[in-house]
């Protein structure tokens, strides 16, 4: 094949010769392989020369190179003898182009075939088998993606951090989304099962849960970022780097949530997911600064921690001061009586604040390990189910 298309420039100096070349036979890997510039569309403008013509050419469909051209100069011999192919305006065809010192030459040895003209009654066969081929092979190398991998520079934290942002389906600039804040956001963590609960509440027979934003915060230090400063001293002992979530909800107030919002369509509907210590952090927000979120849910949180010293602060959502309608969900597993106790404790106090809607879930058939999506699920339900 590179063979034939080679020969198209001598050929093009003996104009008095016949062009003539092999049948392409059916499309393989290898040919899709050779060329560099592989298109459908339309021929727009044709400009003669005496060796060889330009043909403007609007690409309808990119399969392979160019970039995001809309529309591209190819050349060909102006001989039909020296293999030029001789397209008029207007005319739809399936360009096979190789590039020769800079420039995307066609020829009637390429596979360039036409597939709309006048007088065409229907589109030439190999040219639909071309189709096909080419097509099946843009879906089976195509990338599955449900988001965004953005990296965020922290002035507050001292590091960088990593986003997982995942998009709902039709996710569109022109339209605005609530955005729900994971902690433990990694891939490996809880973000990848998250974004498909998101997306199974989304199902038109289910459709409880707005098409939201996910956006996973990846740890770097989870003991650090969602733990305030313990008075227990072997608790510092054994884990030394604690007591950083003063600088982790700045991080998230100051620098996250911008980021976000100025990147992203949000409409200002936010939510928090924690669990465990993301819990105990989410719980923090909450009790010091409830008017970040919207939205709240918070499982088998870590409230034991430094003896239950979160528990025994008023929350600020209790205070006269606070008029912002949000709520919160708190749910416990079959975890051991702590556990359960602590998380029982947190929504005493959230049912008692006018401003506060609580809802409250005992899995007894979960633990630890396994309460979070079955308790995401509920969630969901119980504040968005109409």
């Amino acid at each position: 094949m590179k063979y034939l298309l080679s020969i198209v420039f001598i050929i093009s100096a003996f104009v008095g010769y016949a062009c003539s070349c092999a049948n392409p036979g059916k499309m393989s890997d290898e040919q899709y392989a050779y060329y560099d510039f592989i298109a459908k569309g339309t021929i727009v403008g044709i400009e003669t020369g005496e060796m060889e013509n330009s043909i403007s050419f609007q690409v309808g469909h990119l399969y392979k190179g160019a970039g995001q051209e809309k529309s591209v100069v190819l050349k060909t011999p102006s001989s039909s003898a020296a293999c030029g192919i001789s397209p008029n305006i207007g005319e739809e065809w399936l360009i096979f182009s190789a590039r020769q010192d800079g420039e995307l030459y066609v020829s009637l040895c390429s596979r360039t075939i036409v597939l709309k003209a006048n007088g065409m009654t229907e589109m030439p066969e190999r040219a639909r088998q071309d189709l096909m081929y080419l097509d099946h092979k843009e879906q089976a190398e195509k990338k599955y993606t449900i988001g965004d991998i953005r990296i965020i520079q922290s002035e507050v934290l001292h590091e960088s951090r990593v986003l997982n942002v995942y998009l709902p389906e039709g996710y569109s600039a022109d339209s605005t989304y609530p955005v729900i804040y994971l902690l433990d956001g990694s891939a490996h963590e809880d973000f990848l099962h998250v974004a498909g609960l998101l997306q199974f509440c989304n199902y038109p027979w289910l459709k409880f849960m707005p098409k939201s934003i996910l956006v996973g915060i990846e740890n770097v230090d989870r003991k650090r970022d969602f733990t305030y400063p313990s008075r227990d001293a072997e608790y510092k002992k054994k884990y030394p780097t604690t007591g950083g979530s003063a600088a982790f909800i700045q991080f998230m107030e100051m620098e996250l949530k911008p980021y976000i919002e100025t990147n992203y369509a949000v409409n200002g509907n936010d939510m928090l997911i924690g669990q465990s210590l993301g819990g105990l952090l989410a719980t923090e927000v909450l009790y010091k600064k409830p008017e970040m979120f919207s939205h709240y849910f918070i499982v088998s949180p870590s409230l034991w921690y430094d003896n239950l010293a979160l528990l025994k602060q008023k929350p600020a959502f209790a205070t006269d001061s606070f008029n912002k309608e949000i709520s919160v969900y708190v749910a416990v597993g079959n975890e051991g009586r702590v556990m359960k106790t602590v998380a029982k404790k947190l929504y005493k106090q959230v049912k008692s604040a006018d401003k506060v809607k609580g809802q409250f879930e005992y899995l007894k058939d979960e633990d630890h390990a396994s309460i979070l999506h079955e308790a995401l699920y509920r969630g969901f339900k119980g504040f968005f189910q109409e």
